[in-house]
């Protein structure tokens, strides 16, 4: 259910579930809108008419039957959430306790229920206070050592950093094509190591003083389509049990 209900006779509520929809896709077809808004297609064009005069930044692309789009950067109203993806932010945001040093999540999670609409507020606010992540230990992941690498990924660019490995031993490394995956609770980053010559996966509790340097080589892409076949069966080194 969402906080503003596709109502064919109330304009005010059918516009914001318009500018809902517009937010969801990149582009939508005027057939389209009209079918989620139980709408014709000559009130889609009003409605857009309307977002349009209110100054959202909604374009008209070519294509059978009118295409619509929302510029990207257009000026957004409060956040618009549905009630599920409430419940995915406030468990994402839990589990991340386990995952992330420091207070971030219950960060995010103040400033989520001080800027969403009043039922929605609510429905955060009892889902956050019904739950709580019970591991018993906070997570050793540093979020701008994630953001580093993310970024890393994101562009495609050399990571320089140190690595301390389960045995205490700290070395320095320099890798490309980045990937970060999250499995059995804690956050990975498989990457081609430059100086051995091949993919390395590592623990991101584990890496230091990452910095991210020059344009990757872009020759590597991913060992494998299937990245968890491929590291279940040791880097595609035996059978699949």
């Amino acid at each position: 259910m969402t906080d503003f209900e596709p109502v064919g006779g109330d304009p005010a509520g059918r516009t914001l579930r318009l500018l809902e929809l517009l937010t969801a896709r990149p582009s939508w077809s005027a057939s389209e809108l009209a079918e989620r808004l139980a709408v014709s297609a000559r009130t889609v064009r009003r409605d857009v008419a309307r977002l349009q005069g209110l100054g959202y930044a909604v374009e008209s692309r070519p294509g059978p039957g009118g295409h619509y789009a929302l510029r990207p950067g257009s000026r957004m109203p409060p956040l618009v959430f549905q009630d599920d993806e409430v419940m995915a932010l406030v468990a994402a945001l839990r589990m991340a306790e386990g995952v992330f040093a420091g207070d971030a999540s219950h960060r995010a999670l103040t400033k989520l229920s001080q800027v969403l609409p009043r039922r929605l507020r609510t429905v955060l606010d009892n889902a956050a206070e019904g739950s709580e992540n019970a591991d018993g230990e906070r997570g050793d992941v540093d979020p701008t050592t994630l953001a580093a690498l993310l970024r890393a990924a994101g562009q495609d660019l050399v990571l320089r950093f140190v690595y301390r490995d389960r045995h205490g031993k700290v070395t320095r490394r320099r890798v490309e094509a980045v990937r970060c995956l999250y499995a059995r609770g804690r956050w990975y980053a498989l990457a081609h190591d430059l100086d051995a010559d091949d993919w390395r996966v590592f623990r991101l509790g584990r890496v230091r003083e990452p910095v991210t340097g020059e344009p990757g080589s872009g020759d590597r892409r991913r060992p494998a389509e299937d990245l968890a076949t491929w590291l279940a069966t040791d880097f595609g080194r035996r059978p699949e049990t």
